[in-house]
């Protein structure tokens, strides 16, 4: 039985890669959904690696807020 995770799921559909038009047809847009507006402008090639990174983004800051719901989070020196 697959976990179903809800903010994978967000995630997932949060943005949306849009190829620009125009003269330079090798860029893409990330548009972001929730806060509707434009997050950055990528090489077109990039827009899969864009958004393996940003998925493993948001599972490291998912794994940090849980970890932060039992206390500050410290660090020896």
């Amino acid at each position: 039985m697959t976990h179903f995770d809800p903010a994978v799921a967000v995630a997932a559909n949060r943005y949306l890669i849009v190829p620009c038009e125009g003269r330079s047809k090798d860029l893409a847009v990330i548009w972001d959904r929730l806060e509707e507006q434009v997050v950055d402008v990528i090489d077109r090639r990039a827009a899969a690696r864009w958004t393996e990174e940003d998925a493993l983004w948001d599972e490291g800051r998912a794994a940090l807020d849980g970890m932060q719901e039992h206390g500050p989070m410290r660090m020896a020196a």
